[in-house]
Parts: structure tokens; C-alpha cells; sequence
């Protein structure tokens, strides 16, 4: 979308070129250099090139006296400013005298915002989508930036190789906030028509919690599959309420839109320490913490795909004997978890509850009745109620 359109209340601001910056002290050392760390230059700074004092340039100096090791993450939303980020050790260090600052950037007037999208149709006649949305903005961070994106690959492969899909789905990367307004913009009746349930992907790499931000309602399906799924995943999730927002779940969720959209992570932005510093590196960002993400991730596709309603199709409880299903020969003690589950999710199958509805009651994983869901459709002892509703 080109610089300077108008979406909704906001305007593509002009797109932002930065290619070097840096400080040259008294002493004529080269610190805050941009080429070694991406976080020294105020993102959206304007321009500089000038001499000036200790003083002088201090007002123009971003550090977190909290986090003496770390440079912050400090951004300008869209204003002319110019800015370099240290770390407060680094400042503390500063000796009086001349520095020179410089920072070589333009606005482009002319300039444009990139998203994209990939849309993965379903397997059968349904035009009913699952958003899955991730956001490629932050410079040099590990978790808050790349474990989205890099999640977001990976569960495109996933969805594509997927024998039998339910739905279709709507893979979605762009800018934070400006990005996926932008998006709704361009896709607002699609949206609007077609998702019944979204979620938005970040900081999803790290080794600590596994988190979820609901959405203002907390009933829609994205909350029930992610409420049920997280719980499977992890015996201590972290369950955020929408005052704690604060990626596009913001914007998916605007009420005029209001697609019940979660968030998922493993620890919550904001909720971290390393957050928007330097510090969220590639030392915080795991294999096995990346890994747990996209289970995370895969196993709330596989529930909310076998979350269908079933109806028994016979009266009183079929033989399951005659089919092979259970054993023959009843013995006290030989009624396994297994065979109670079988014939419980039967009981269950009205053709009004859900599969996740029905797992809650049986304190399983949705995904986990697959086997079962697939013999009983063999023998034809329930139908799938979808297409009625």
C-alpha cells in the first residue's frame, strides 16, 4: 500500500531507509554503531549529521537504568525525531567533550507498506476460513519477531500437507499494527464473512510459559480451542484477558470487526524481561522452545479440525461387541480407560456438542478421539451433523 493512504483513522506513513549510524566520542572511538547491532539507532529516526556536547546529546539517548546491560527497543510512531540506543552501562561510561553523531536515513515519500498472504483451501466444498496471523516488524529480536514468522512457515507446510482439510486457511504476515490494519482494510468483507476463528502468533520461542490472550468475549471458538488445547499442552497456562493485548489480536477484535481472535505465545510480551531489549537474542530463543510453540500451534489446528457434532445413529447403546470395537467377555476390573471412553463419547454424541465439548467432559485432548471418531464412522454408529450446521 502506497505511503500516505488513508486506512480508517491512520495514514501509510512514508516508508523508512536506514543505512548506517553511529556516535564517534571524544576520544574518536565509533560506539552505537548500527552495522553491529540494528537496536543503536532509534527505529524511524530522522537524519543527523552534527557536533555537539555531552549534554546535548544525552537528551537524545535511550537507555533502561533497570537493565544496565541492555539496549532497548525504542521506536518513533511517525514523528520526525532522532534518537541512539544504549545500554546504561555504555552511558555511564560517556566522558565530557565533542561528539559527533550520525545517522544516515531518508523518509520515502513515495514509499510503500508490504504484507502478504497465503490462503490453503479446504479439502471440501466450505468457505468457512481460520485466520493465522503473525507480524515481521521488530529488528534483531529473537523472540518478539522471528519465532512468529518462523512458526508461521512451518505451519503452512503443516496445513498444506494435511490429508483431510476442514477449512480454509489464511496465512497472514505484515507490520504490526499499521500492517494488519492495512490488511483488514484491503480484506474487511472477507474477514468479516469467512473467518470463524483466528489467532495471532508471537513471541512463541522461548523455553518458559505457555500463554494465551483471549478474546473481549472470551466464547468465541478461537477461545474455546485455545482454552482447551493450552491445557493439554502445559499443567500451568498462563490465561490472559484481553486488557492484557497488545499484538493484532487488537486489531482483529475491533468491534466492528470482532472476529474472537486469541494470541498465542509461550511467554507474553510484556511479560518478560527480555522484552524489547537487546537481551531477546538468540541465547533466549530455544530448539525446544520454538519446538514447543508449534505443538502448541499444530495441536489447536488438529482440534479445532476434528471439532465437529455427531449424532448416534441408532437407539439405545449400539453393539460394539458384534464389531469388534470392545471384548466379549465381561470380567471385573476389565473395563479399561479406553473402552469408557468409547462408549462415554458415544453417550455424549447428540448432534449439539462439540467433539471439544465432549472431550472436557472426558478429560482428554480433542485430537486424541480421532481414532475412535474414525471407527465409529466406519461402522456407521454416528453422523456427522456439519453440513446442517
Amino acid at each position: 500500500m502506497p505511503s500516505g493512504t488513508q486506512v480508517y483513522d491512520w495514514r501509510v506513513p512514508p516508508e523508512w531507509v536506514i543505512n548506517d549510524g553511529y556516535i564517534i566520542t571524544p576520544d574518536g572511538d565509533k560506539i552505537c554503531e548500527f552495522k553491529k547491532h540494528n537496536l543503536h539507532i532509534l527505529n524511524y529516526s530522522a537524519p543527523i549529521n552534527m557536533r555537539l556536547s555531552l549534554d546535548e546529546l544525552k537528551q537524545h539517548i535511550y537507555t533502561i537504568p533497570h537493565m544496565p546491560t541492555a539496549i532497548p527497543y525504542v521506536t518513533s510512531y511517525y514523528e520526525r525525531r532522532w534518537g541512539f540506543c544504549m545500554s546504561d552501562e555504555q552511558l555511564c561510561s560517556l566522558k565530557d567533550g565533542e561528539y559527533h553523531a550520525f545517522i544516515d536515513s531518508k523518509f520515502k515519500e513515495d514509499g510503500e507498506l508490504n504484507y502478504a498472504h497465503i490462503i490453503i483451501p479446504s479439502t471440501i466444498k466450505n468457505d468457512k476460513e481460520i485466520l493465522i496471523s503473525a507480524y515481521l516488524c521488530h529488528p534483531q529480536m529473537a523472540n518478539n519477531e522471528l519465532s512468529g514468522p518462523a512458526i508461521w512457515c512451518e505451519l503452512v507446510k503443516f496445513v498444506k500437507n494435511l490429508k483431510h482439510r476442514r477449512y480454509n486457511y489464511r496465512f497472514v504476515i505484515a507490520p504490526e499494527t499499521i500492517g494488519s490494519i492495512c490488511y483488514i482494510n484491503r480484506n474487511f468483507e472477507t474477514l468479516k464473512n469467512k473467518v470463524v476463528a483466528g489467532f495471532v502468533l508471537s513471541c512463541i520461542g522461548d523455553d518458559r510459559d505457555y500463554s494465551v490472550v483471549l478474546s473481549p468475549d472470551e466464547n468465541s471458538l478461537s477461545d474455546i480451542a485455545t482454552l482447551h488445547t493450552i491445557k493439554h499442552i502445559t499443567k500451568e497456562p498462563k490465561i490472559y484477558k484481553f486488557l492484557d493485548r497488545g499484538s493484532d489480536e487488537r486489531q482483529y477484535n475491533t468491534p466492528n470487526l470482532n472476529l474472537g481472535v486469541t494470541t498465542i505465545c509461550r511467554s507474553l510480551f510484556g511479560h518478560f524481561d527480555e522484552y524489547h531489549t537487546s537481551l531477546d537474542d538468540l541465547d533466549f530463543v530455544t530448539p525446544s522452545g520454538l519446538e514447543g510453540g508449534f505443538n502448541y500451534a499444530r495441536n489447536l489446528i488438529e482440534n479445532l479440525e476434528i471439532n465437529k457434532k455427531y449424532i448416534l445413529t441408532t437407539i439405545c447403546e449400539p453393539n460394539l461387541g458384534s464389531r469388534g470395537l470392545i471384548g466379549t467377555l465381561s470380567i471385573k476390573g476389565s473395563y479399561s480407560f479406553e473402552y469408557k471412553k468409547l462408549r462415554t463419547f458415544l453417550a455424549y454424541c447428540n448432534g449439539k456438542r462439540s467433539v471439544i465439548e465432549i472431550a472436557n467432559i472426558l478429560g482428554v485432548e480433542a485430537r486424541s478421539l480421532k481414532p475412535i471418531i474414525d471407527k465409529l464412522l466406519e461402522f456407521e454408529l454416528i453422523r456427522d451433523m456439519y453440513e446442517r450446521d
